[in-house]
C-alpha cells in the first residue's frame, strides 16, 4: 500500500467526523421536532383538562345548590308556598339557571318558578328520560342533550331527588342555560383561530367558542365522535364541522358524560416547530463548515511538530535534550508525546531503582520466612528430640526412677509440642474470625490457678518464684480461652525472667471490669518494643541457643482473644532489665454480683465397655492401653463400616469415634447409630484432629455427645467415661 501523508488521514478523519455529525444533527432535529409536537400536544391536553375542571365546577355548584334546596325545611314540612318563594329567590341569584320546578314521582309538575304559586300545572307531565332515571336510581341526573324550555334558548336540566323520611317524594329540576357555558370560552381567552367546544355523549354540540349560533345544537363529525368515545382523554388530528384542519385535545367530564375539546389549526401548531427545524438546520450546516476549516488548520499545526520530533529522534535518539529542544507545539497530545520521549530515560532509571527496592523487600520477606521456618524447626525439633530420646530410654532402662523420669519428659515435651501447634492454629482461627466464644459466668481466679498449676506440673516454674494473688473475680467469658490467655502471659514472663526471678499474677475487680496483671523482674522492654510486642512473630533479640524458646505468637494470640471478649491488653516496662507488666482489662458483662457455686454430685468410677474406632493403628493401640489401665473393657474397629457393625453387634456403653474414617466418616456413623434403638442411649464422643468451631458444631448436629481434639485431654476423657456424667457446675445469683 502506498504511504500517505498525515494530512490525508486527517482529512479522512474529518470526513469520518462530519458524516456522523450530519447524521446526528438530522436525528437531533427530528427528535427536537417530535419533542416540540409532544410538548404542544401536552399543553393542549392540560388546557382541555383545565376546561373540564371549570365545567365540572360550574355544574357541581348547581348540584350542591339543588341538594341544599332539596333538604330545605319548608319542603320537608310540606310548605310548598314558602318553598316556591325560596326557589324564585335562588333562581334570581343564579344567573345560569332559567327556572326551577318540582315534579312528583309520576312526573306531574307541582309548581314552577316561571308561574305564580297556585297555578294548576298537574296536567303537565314530564316524561323525559332524566326524570325516569332519577326515579329509578335515586341519584342526581344531568341531561346530556339540549332541552327546550317553555320559552327561551335551549337548556340542560339538572334533576335532584327529593326525599321525605328516606322515601323518594319528588324531583327538583333546574334548567341550566347553555348560553352560560359561552362565558367559559371568553374567560379562558381562547384565541380567535383556536376552537373550544363542549359536546354531549351523542356528539351534540352544547357550546362553542365561535360560530355558536350556527353550530350549537348540531352534531359533530362522526369520526370526531368515534375518537372521543374511545377513551377519557386523547389527542388526534381531525377536521372541525366548519372545515378547519386541526389538532384536537379532549377530556371527558366525570360528573356527566360530556366532553371538552380544545382544537388548534395545524398551520399554527406546526409553525414554531418548522421555524425551530429551519434554525437547527442552518446551525448544523454552519457547524459542518466550521469543522471542515478547523480540521484543515489543525492538520497543518500537527504535521510540522511531528516532523520536528521525528527528525530529533533520528538525530539523537539516546538523548532527552533532543526532544526538549523542539519548540512548543501548542497541542497537548504532542506536548505529552514530547515530554514522554524526553522522560523515557529517567523513567527507566526510576523503574530500575523501584525494582531494586522491591527485590530488597522480597529478600527481606524471604529472610523473615527463612528465620521463622528455622525458628519453627528449632522449636519443633527440641521436643521431638526429647521425645525420641525419652522413648529410647524407656526401651533400654530397667530402673523405675529412670523410667518415670523418661515418661514425665515424654509427656511434658508432647504437651509442649501440642501447645505450639494449638497456638499456630488459634492465631489463624482468630485472624480469620472462625473462633466463636462459649461465654458463661466464670471466675477468672480459677483460670489463673489452673494455668499456674499446669505450668507447675510441667516443671516450668521450678527456677522462678511465682506469686499468685487471685481473689474471686466473676465475669462473662470463655473459660478455656481466658485460661489460654493466662498461660501465654505467665509463660512469656517465665521465658524472659532469669532463674531466681519473680513472676507475680494478680486479679482484681474494678467498676464494670475485671483486671488481670502479670508482672515479672525479667529483661524488660524498651519503649519501641512496648508498641510492637503484640505483633505476629515478633520477638526481641535472642542468642543463638534460643534458650527462651517460642515462636513469637503467644502475645498476638493473647491480644486477639482479649479483644474478642471486648477487652484490652497493654504492656508496660520501665526499661531494659527492669521487668515488665502486662495488664488485661475485661468487661464484667451481665454479672451483677458474685455467683454462689453449687457442687454437683460425683458418681463413683467404674469400668465401662468402650468401642474405639480409629484408622490410625498406633494411636488406637495406645489409647486402648490407657483405657484398659483405667479399668475399662475396650473393643476396636479400624474403619467406618466395621465400627458401625461392631457397635450394633457388641452394644457398648461408650463409642470413641474418629471423624476421618475410610468407608464411612464419623458423622455418617454417628447418624446411623442414632437412628437405631440400640444407638440412642450410647455415649458418642468424637476424637479427632479437626478442631474448628464449625467441626464441633457439625459433630453435635450429627449426634455426638462431646467433641475432643487430639491429643486428648485425659482428665476430660476420664470425666466423660464416668458411669454418670459429672454434672456441670450450677450457678445461682
Amino acid at each position: 500500500m502506498k504511504p500517505r501523508s498525515l494530512r490525508f488521514y486527517l482529512g479522512l478523519l474529518a470526513l469520518g467526523l462530519l458524516v456522523p455529525l450530519v447524521l446526528f444533527a438530522a436525528g437531533a432535529v427530528s427528535r427536537f421536532a417530535v419533542s416540540q409536537r409532544e410538548a404542544r400536544a401536552q399543553g393542549m391536553r392540560e388546557t382541555a383538562r383545565a376546561l373540564t375542571l371549570v365545567v365540572e365546577r360550574e355544574l357541581g355548584q348547581s348540584v350542591r345548590a339543588l341538594e341544599v334546596l332539596s333538604h330545605s325545611a319548608p319542603l320537608s314540612q310540606g310548605d310548598l308556598e314558602t318553598f316556591h318563594a325560596t326557589c324564585q329567590a335562588v333562581v334570581a341569584s343564579q344567573a345560569q339557571w332559567g327556572s326551577l320546578f318540582l315534579l312528583d314521582v309520576e312526573g306531574r309538575t307541582m309548581f314552577s318558578t316561571d308561574q305564580p304559586f297556585g297555578t294548576d300545572l298537574t296536567a303537565l307531565v314530564d316524561e323525559r328520560p332524566y326524570v325516569r332515571e332519577v326515579v329509578e336510581t335515586g341519584r342526581v341526573v344531568i341531561s346530556d342533550f339540549p332541552s327546550p324550555r317553555l320559552q327561551g334558548a335551549p337548556t340542560v336540566a339538572v334533576a335532584m331527588p327529593v326525599r321525605r323520611q328516606g322515601v323518594l317524594a319528588g324531583v327538583l329540576v333546574a334548567t341550566y342555560a347553555m348560553q352560560h357555558f359561552d362565558k367559559l370560552w371568553d374567560e379562558q381567552r381562547v384565541p380567535g383561530d383556536w376552537l373550544g367546544a363542549l359536546v354531549d355523549e351523542e356528539g351534540v354540540i352544547l357550546s362553542r367558542s365561535r360560530g355558536r349560533a350556527r353550530f350549537v345544537g348540531t352534531k359533530a363529525r362522526p369520526e370526531y365522535v368515534e375518537r372521543i368515545r374511545a377513551s377519557r382523554e386523547g389527542f388526534f388530528a381531525t377536521q372541525t364541522v366548519d372545515g378547519m384542519k386541526s389538532f384536537t385535545a379532549y377530556s371527558r367530564l366525570r360528573l356527566v358524560p360530556w366532553t371538552v375539546s380544545f382544537s388548534g389549526p395545524r398551520e399554527v401548531f406546526a409553525a414554531s416547530v418548522n421555524q425551530s427545524l429551519f434554525a437547527l438546520l442552518i446551525a448544523g450546516l454552519g457547524c459542518c463548515a466550521v469543522a471542515t476549516a478547523w480540521a484543515a488548520w489543525v492538520s497543518r499545526r500537527m504535521t510540522r511538530p511531528l516532523r520536528a520530533l521525528a527528525r530529533a529522534a533520528r538525530e539523537r535518539p539516546d538523548s532527552a535534550d533532543a526532544f526538549t529542544n523542539v519548540g512548543p507545539t501548542g497541542i497537548s497530545e504532542l506536548e505529552d508525546l514530547r515530554a514522554t520521549l524526553a522522560l523515557t530515560a529517567a523513567m527507566v532509571m526510576e523503574r530500575e531503582a523501584a525494582l531494586r527496592t522491591k527485590m530488597t523487600e522480597a529478600e527481606a520477606a524471604n529472610l523473615a520466612k527463612d528465620q521463622f521456618l528455622a525458628m519453627l524447626g528449632h522449636e519443633l525439633r527440641n521436643p521431638l528430640s526429647a521425645i525420641t530420646s525419652g522413648v529410647k530410654v524407656l526401651s533400654v532402662t530397667e530402673g523405675a526412677a529412670s523410667r518415670e523420669r523418661a515418661r514425665a519428659l515424654v509427656e511434658r515435651q508432647a504437651l509442649h509440642l501440642a501447645r505450639l501447634v494449638d497456638d499456630l492454629l488459634d492465631v489463624e482461627r482468630v485472624s480469620s474470625g472462625r473462633i466463636l466464644l462459649q461465654k458463661q459466668t466464670m471466675d477468672l481466679s480459677e483460670c489463673v490457678r489452673r494455668a499456674v498449676a499446669a505450668l507447675e506440673s510441667s516443671g516450668r516454674t521450678q527456677a522462678h518464684q511465682v506469686e499468685v494473688e487471685a481473689p474471686r473475680a466473676w465475669l462473662e467469658g470463655d473459660a478455656s480461652r481466658l485460661e489460654q490467655v493466662v498461660t501465654n502471659l505467665v509463660s512469656n514472663a517465665l521465658k524472659y525472667t532469669p532463674h531466681g526471678g519473680r513472676v507475680r499474677v494478680v486479679t482484681r475487680e474494678e467498676p464494670g471490669h475485671v483486671v488481670l496483671e502479670v508482672s515479672d523482674t525479667g529483661d524488660g522492654l524498651s519503649p519501641d518494643l512496648q508498641e510492637r510486642v503484640f505483633e505476629l512473630f515478633f520477638q526481641a533479640e535472642r542468642t543463638l541457643d534460643r534458650a527462651q524458646g517460642g515462636l513469637g505468637i503467644g502475645l498476638t494470640l493473647v491480644k486477639r482473644l482479649v479483644e474478642l471478649h471486648g477487652g484490652s491488653v497493654r504492656a508496660h516496662s520501665d526499661g531494659l532489665a527492669k521487668g515488665s507488666t502486662f495488664t488485661v482489662r475485661l468487661p464484667r458483662g451481665q454479672v451483677e454480683q458474685a455467683p454462689v457455686l453449687q457442687d454437683a454430685p460425683v458418681a463413683p468410677a467404674s469400668g465401662r465397655h468402650v468401642l474405639l474406632v480409629d484408622d490410625h493403628t498406633d494411636s488406637r493401640q495406645l489409647v486402648r492401653e490407657l483405657l484398659e489401665m483405667e479399668g475399662h473393657t475396650v473393643s476396636e474397629a479400624e474403619d467406618g463400616p466395621s465400627g458401625l457393625a461392631r457397635a450394633r453387634e457388641l452394644r457398648p456403653e461408650v463409642v470413641l469415634l474418629d471423624i476421618g474414617l475410610p468407608g464411612l466418616d464419623g458423622y455418617e456413623v454417628a447418624r446411623a447409630l442414632r437412628s437405631t434403638d440400640e444407638g440412642r442411649d450410647l455415649v458418642l464422643i468424637a476424637v479427632t484432629g479437626y478442631g474448628l468451631e464449625e467441626d464441633r458444631r457439625r459433630a453435635l448436629e450429627a449426634g455426638f455427645d462431646e467433641h475432643l481434639v487430639k491429643p486428648v485431654d485425659l482428665a476430660r476423657l476420664r470425666e466423660l467415661l464416668l458411669p454418670t456424667k459429672r454434672a456441670a457446675p450450677a450457678y445461682s445469683t
